[in-house]
């Protein structure tokens, strides 16, 4: 396994309408800015670009690159809005259904909410976890589950026009709760459309959480007694703006400090 990834985060300014085709284009649009680099994973935030499962595994092939994506699901005659993983041949590895669905969501888009059971996904460099927006950051249940899994990174795909703080400091909580790193994407911000209401997304903010480069032994320790905020641990936050930023995970850090920490007070985990 990996011990360092790398990671494009793809902060799109969507059309007004969330299943407008358009996003589709527009997705495949913001790819071009990185091709060329050597990734392991393509993030996008959360309803987008809502529907194209077929250009995303071609995507997927091209870059040779895991895509993670914001898509509605149809099962059964319900609607899902789900965490959609592509791996680097184009295959669909799995969906991430979001479990705690918002008023607009239920009553504009028709979503139905998952059955709250968080998943771990296998990739070549490790085990990851791609829990909804709030489903993250509001509620601990996530978390506990996916690190009892063995998860080591979570792709935390979101829409926040509002609580931005909220999301940052609740997944940091997360974070450090379970040493997890965490890379989550939201939109730009733009005007959204939705039920023939304008609702302007406060977005940006897009971040990476993790903990500091673990560069020797004694790394842990100097850490240890030291910390006095978890400040450090926010190595990227992106502005309002639409962007592309490739960023580098150290996993190998997340794995010892994990140890390290687990050890340190007895925490039992997988």
């Amino acid at each position: 396994m990996k011990d360092t990834i790398r990671v494009a985060l793809v902060q799109p300014k969507p059309y007004a309408e969330f299943d407008d085709p358009r996003n589709i284009a527009h997705g495949l649009h913001l790819l071009e800015r990185i091709r060329g680099h050597e990734l392991d994973m393509v993030c996008f935030p959360e309803y987008f670009p809502f529907a194209g499962e077929e250009v995303l595994a071609e995507a997927a092939r091209d870059l040779r690159s895991y895509i993670v994506a914001g898509l509605v699901e149809q099962d059964g005659g319900r609607l899902y809005n789900t965490a959609t993983l592509f791996d680097r041949s184009g295959r669909l590895l799995g969906r991430q259904r979001k479990a705690n669905v918002g008023a607009l969501e239920r009553d504009h888009l028709h979503i139905t909410a998952g059955d709250g059971v968080f998943r771990a996904f296998s990739v070549d460099f490790g085990k990851i976890g791609l829990p909804v927006c709030i489903d993250f950051w509001g509620q601990p249940d996530a978390a506990t589950q996916l690190a009892n899994q063995g998860v080591e990174i979570v792709f935390n795909i979101s829409i926040f026009p509002i609580l931005r703080g909220h999301w940052k400091t609740g997944a940091l909580v997360r974070a450090f709760d379970n040493f997890f790193a965490v890379v989550g994407v939201n939109t730009a911000d733009y005007n959204a459309m939705i039920g023939g209401r304008r609702y302007h997304q406060h977005g940006g903010g897009s971040f990476v959480l993790q903990p500091p480069r673990f560069l020797d032994k004694a790394a842990f320790r100097r850490w240890f007694r030291s910390l006095d905020t978890l400040d450090d641990w926010v190595t990227l936050e992106l502005d309002a703006l639409e962007q592309v930023h490739v960023a580098e995970v150290h996993l190998g850090s997340v794995r010892r400090y994990r140890r390290e920490f687990w050890n340190r007070f007895g925490f039992q985990r997988v």
